[in-house]
């Protein structure tokens, strides 16, 4: 991957960051997959590292030193940050899966699940909610996985096992006549 020079400078907050929609586990656990949740309001990883900088900074205390992301999820892929004086490294994987952030530094270790932007604020809540739970043992992925959509009922073709599918809760098809019934 190529970098541009735009990429490899720090990027400093020179503005307040907005408040970071950010839910944590009353207390790290070890059995814990997650952290907490963390719902961004945008996809500019400058603005919205800064304020998880910021809130994480407030909540746990410690220095962070780096964070880990998914470049396919952000808008640009900065290198350095800088948020209240201190320089943040950002570290860009394609392996590590979009819906989770991690932010280390000498005694601090937090995985989050990332809610994009986009997510209702329903979903969004539980989400966090649910990743912020204090022995969760749901991967960041997982969190919002959302069954497939209903797909439009499949007309049964000739070779079909029509009849098991009319005894598994299927509707009988209308020019079959359902069985008569036998009498013993």
């Amino acid at each position: 991957m190529i970098r541009s020079a735009e990429d490899r400078m720090t990027w400093v907050c020179t503005h307040e960051p907005p408040t970071a929609r950010l839910r944590l586990a009353g207390s790290p656990s070890s059995r814990a997959m997650l952290d907490g949740g963390w719902w961004p309001t945008s996809r500019d990883p400058v603005v919205e590292l800064c304020s998880l900088v910021t809130a994480l900074t407030a909540q746990r205390g410690g220095v962070i030193e780096r964070i880990m992301l998914q470049p396919a999820a952000w808008d640009r892929h900065p290198s350095r940050i800088g948020v209240g004086g201190a320089v943040v490294r950002v570290g860009w994987f394609t392996t590590l899966g979009a819906a989770l952030v991690i932010v280390t530094g000498p005694r601090i270790r937090i995985d989050l699940a990332v809610i994009a932007p986009e997510t209702t604020y329903a979903v969004a809540t539980a989400a966090m909610l649910a990743a912020s739970r204090p022995a969760n043992t749901t991967r960041a992925a997982d969190l919002l996985r959302t069954p497939p959509s209903p797909r439009a009922p499949r007309s049964a073709r000739h070779g079909d096992d029509v009849a098991a599918w009319e005894t598994e809760g299927g509707r009988l098809q209308p020019d079959r006549q359902p069985p008569a019934p036998v009498r013993a």
